[in-house]
């Protein structure tokens, strides 16, 4: 997916920094690679996601989560 078509990545709700990378691995048995959003605050979901897109709404939406409480 070209990177114009992915969604903006918000800022980390620990550090508020935007240095944030998309991660990958690819677990034995996988044909597709696995993705998540980690900031180098060391700021990153355990949950993987199926794709950049899928990942940086995961990470998104557990920043909105965190800032509502």
């Amino acid at each position: 997916m070209p990177d114009s078509y992915l969604p903006p990545i918000l800022p980390c709700s620990t550090c508020g920094g935007r240095e944030q990378k998309l991660e990958s691995c690819l677990p034995a048995g996988r044909r597709h690679e696995l993705w998540r959003v980690a900031c180098p605050c060391g700021c990153a979901l355990t949950q993987w996601a199926v794709s950049q897109g899928a990942a940086i709404r995961l990470w998104n939406r557990f920043l909105g989560e965190n800032r509502e409480h």
